[in-house]
This record gives C-alpha cells, sequence and structure tokens, in this order.
C-alpha cells in the first residue's frame, strides 16, 4: 500500500489518535499533544484552558489581575481566534480559504489572508520550496482513504504532484487566484503562528507583561516569569510521548513542534500530515522538529520546512533564519542548532 516508502526503516513508536485541525506540536492537554510547562508557580494568578476551532488553547497570566478583567481578555482571544479560524480554514464552514478553494478565485480577500499567504510565499521561497501551502490535492486524497476509499495510487499522487506549485498562487490586495485547475491551498502550517501572534498582540496591548498561550501546541511567551525567571518549556519525547528530551527556558520567544506522531493517515504512520511538496508523499527523515523563534509566524512554518529536508540540510537551513531548532532524526537521534543548546540551559 505504502509504494516505495514502505521499504524505508521507520521506528515504531506509541500510536496516539489522530486528529484534524491547526494544531501541530508536543504533551497532552485534551486529546491533543503540546509542549508541557514545567516548574510552573503554584501562585499563578490566573490560568485557564479552552477550545476553539477544534484545538485546545491555554492562557496563563503571571500578571497580577482581577478576575473579572482576565475572563475579558480571554473573551477578546477567544473571539480572535474563532474569527481568524474561519477565514483561514480550508474546511467547510470557512470564509476565505474555503471559498478559495472551492472556485479557484477570491475577490477582495481579508487583510489576515492576504497577510498569511505573502509569508507563506516568502518562506516558500526561502525554503527553496520546502515549506508549500499547495500540498492539498496530497491531503484530499489521503483524507479520502481515511473516509473508506482505496489508498491513492501512484498516479493518483503524480497528478496531485504537478498540482503543488506555490508559484502559481496569485495574490494581489483585491485578487488571490489558483493558476491551474485542481489546486488547492493548505495553512495549516502557517496559520497557527499568525493566529497565536495575534493573541499575543492582544495581550500586550492590553498591558500584560508576564504570560504564555499555547495554541494546540504552538506556545509563545509574554516576558519572563513574574518572579523573573524564564518560562520552561519540556520537549517531549515523540517516541515516548510520557517523557521529554530536554527543557527550554524562554522568554518573549515562540516555540512550535512538527511531527509525524499525531495527525497520521496509515497505521505505520508513514503517511501523516506534514506533505513533501517534491514527491507528494510525507517526508521520513525525522520524527519531530521544534523550533524556536521570535514569533510563531517564523517558528510554525519552519517547522514544517526541517520536517520535510534531510537532517543535514534541515541543521544548514535553520543557519539561515533567526531561528534554532531541535531535530529528532530517524537515523541520528536527537540534533540540535548551536543556539538551541543555549536556550535549554537554564
Amino acid at each position: 500500500m505504502n509504494g516505495r516508502l514502505s521499504n524505508l526503516r521507520r521506528r515504531d513508536f506509541l500510536k496516539l489518535a489522530a486528529a484534524g485541525g491547526l494544531a501541530l506540536s508536543i504533551p497532552l492537554v485534551g486529546s491533543k499533544l503540546v509542549p508541557r510547562l514545567v516548574g510552573s508557580n503554584q501562585n499563578t494568578p490566573f490560568t485557564m484552558s479552552f477550545n476553539a476551532i477544534g484545538t485546545v488553547v491555554t492562557i496563563q497570566i503571571d500578571d497580577v489581575i482581577t478576575q473579572d478583567y482576565a475572563n475579558q481578555l480571554v473573551g477578546t482571544v477567544t473571539n480572535n481566534i474563532n474569527a481568524l479560524g474561519n477565514v483561514l480554514t480550508r474546511f467547510p464552514g470557512g470564509t476565505n480559504l474555503y471559498n478559495l478553494n472551492q472556485i479557484g478565485t477570491l475577490e477582495d480577500p481579508t487583510s489576515d489572508i492576504l497577510a498569511v499567504l505573502e509569508q507563506a510565499t516568502s518562506y516558500s521561497e526561502s525554503t527553496g520550496g520546502s515549506f508549500d501551502v499547495t500540498v492539498k490535492p496530497v491531503l484530499d486524497l489521503l483524507q479520502g482513504y481515511l473516509s473508506g476509499q482505496p489508498f491513492p495510487s501512484d498516479s493518483q499522487f503524480n497528478s496531485a504532484l504537478d498540482l503543488i506549485d506555490y508559484e502559481s498562487v496569485g495574490v494581489s490586495p483585491n485578487l488571490v487566484s489558483l493558476d491551474k485547475p485542481g489546486m488547492g491551498v493548505t495553512l495549516d502550517g502557517i496559520a497557527t503562528g499568525y493566529i497565536l501572534d495575534k493573541s499575543i498582540k492582544i495581550l500586550r496591548s492590553n498591558g500584560i507583561k508576564s504570560a504564555f498561550v499555547n495554541f494546540g501546541g504552538t506556545l509563545a511567551t509574554i516576558g519572563s516569569r513574574s518572579d523573573g525567571t524564564p518560562w520552561q518549556i519540556g520537549i517531549v519525547d515523540p517516541i515516548t510521548p510520557t517523557n521529554t528530551i530536554g527543557t527550554l527556558y524562554l522568554k518573549d520567544q515562540a516555540v512550535a513542534t512538527s511531527g509525524d506522531y499525531e495527525d497520521y493517515f496509515t497505521s505505520n504512520k508513514d503517511y501523516y500530515h506534514i506533505i513533501d511538496p517534491f514527491t507528494a508523499r510525507s517526508p521520513l527523515f525525522s520524527h519531530s522538529a521544534t523550533v524556536v523563534a521570535s514569533t510563531a509566524m517564523v517558528a510554525d512554518p519552519l517547522g514544517v520546512a526541517l520536517m520535510v529536508e534531510n537532517p543535514s540540510d534541515a541543521m544548514n537551513l535553520i543557519d539561515s533564519f533567526p531561528a534554532e531548532c531541535l531535530l529528532y532524526t530517524d537515523s541520528d537521534g536527537v540534533m540540535t542548532s548551536s543556539g538551541m543548546k543555549q536556550l535549554m540551559t537554564s
């Protein structure tokens, strides 16, 4: 069933229930694997978890604020997440992106979808095409398999491969267009970062100076803890998710993890939600890629690109960005960029 990919060596590891939506990362909140906050202050003034656009969002605010003000902020953030999710989702019920995929054009796009598509194009160019939002036709094939259709043939994969081309997405202030019939766009690998950064901006603009927001596994921090210490985030072992393989010490930074262990289409996980734009199959080089950057919009797509690259090229790629990474590779175990090691030392 898996064609030429079935001959590649894979580690066996714990099977977790796959779930749709925007989540990408690392341990357990609800049904999602998300980064683990460690060393929490037991006197934290405010913490709340809630569901938004199909994933778990956790906000922790270390500033001393009233319960009413905290609830007001959470309400504002929640409304913003839901509004952006409606614009940026590829699934039925959405507006801008869903309509674009249905008819191939989108007139008068919102500023949000323009911003995300422009950034997506920029990351496609700067990663040499390893990040590409036009892999949706492949995801549609695999989703059909989950829905009971036969596993896609090589011919179907190759036809989908012909439709992967970020340069065939036309983006202008008044019109977005897909230049090849049958093309489709998914923003799963970048929309989470955009929405999270918007959430952080809301909190900052309302006077919050010490907080973190965990949006389905992509996490961003504001300042440090109220006692001046960094936020401590455990990096989960993708092979044994109950364990961690390190701790990050972050201040005013974001972290995103892409991996092969959450949203998968086949029982052996050789086909999962990340697609290599050059093969129309899922890459099999690494189990997870954790990226730390100044914003989630930077970290989110880089994690996807690093999963597509072989480990050596991935480490070279990260050196060209203002970001650090940890790769859990299939062949060489854990690999880290030089700056990542510093972020893992208190």
